[in-house]
């Protein structure tokens, strides 16, 4: 018994021994650890954003669109559906017409010969609008005629504006080409206007004569809408019924 009581002991002794050193050792790296600090991982930082000025300040500084790069842009839209029309002068113009702070591009157009289907097909690359009639949604798509006149806004994306291979929103209008094509900065509008009854602007306006009443074209949310200064009388309320374009009227 006291043979089993001396081996019990020894055998404890070890055991302690054993469970003291895996202490230390557990201590020691714990230390080692904590004196090396925690690791920091490298991480960029996020850029800042690009402010509203900046953007504005981008935009100011492209250059004026040529007839080279219009052809290009509409090239690129409508493949051969539509050629430039230039009878009129100008022909196009560019401002941020949908207030993205991108620079948009409308241009006059006309079919090209036997490319109604094309530009009439049933899920087209753009959209066709009339600005003078309100978009219900039990109507039926608008067409496009034979040798009709037509006003292509295609709406930028990024810095290069419409420029960008990436700009493809696009709005096909009917009815809405008249003579005197030209830009109407939205915030000049809007201060030259003050305390009158006035559209709800996202951004800069087109302004025309068309049938013998200057007037001004701008972008109305889902479409485009005709502003007339002296019949004008306000918005009405917007909605949509099953994703369609809400009914609008100028």
């Amino acid at each position: 018994m006291i043979a089993a009581l001396l081996k019990f002991q020894a055998g404890s002794r070890a055991t302690s021994a054993h469970f003291i050193l895996e202490v230390v050792g557990i201590a020691l790296c714990a230390f080692a650890f904590g004196c090396a600090g925690p690791q920091k991982t490298k991480t960029e930082a996020a850029p800042s954003p690009v402010t509203v000025e900046a953007k504005q300040q981008q935009m100011s500084k492209l250059p004026a669109p040529d007839n080279e790069q219009v052809q290009q842009a509409i090239k690129r839209i409508f493949k051969d559906s539509v050629t430039v029309d230039g009878s009129q002068q100008p022909s196009f113009i560019a401002g941020d017409f949908n207030g993205d702070l991108s620079q948009d591009l409308a241009v006059i157009v006309k079919p090209s010969s036997g490319s109604l289907s094309d530009i009439n097909e049933e899920s087209p690359r753009w959209m066709i609008r009339d600005p003078f009639h309100s978009t219900e949604p039990t109507a039926p798509p608008l067409r496009v005629a034979e040798n009709e006149i037509l006003l292509a806004i295609i709406h930028g994306f990024g810095a290069e504006g419409w420029r960008d291979p990436q700009a493809t929103q696009t709005y096909l209008l009917k009815n809405a080409v008249g003579s005197g094509l030209g830009v109407q900065a939205g915030k000049e509008f809007m201060a030259a206007n003050t305390g009158k009854t006035l559209p709800r602007l996202h951004g800069d306006l087109i302004s025309e004569v068309i049938r013998g009443t200057a007037g001004y074209l701008y972008f109305a949310g889902p479409t485009y809408s005709w502003y007339d200064p002296k019949t004008f009388k306000g918005e009405s309320e917007v909605r949509v019924v099953h994703g369609r374009p809400p009914a609008t009227k100028p």
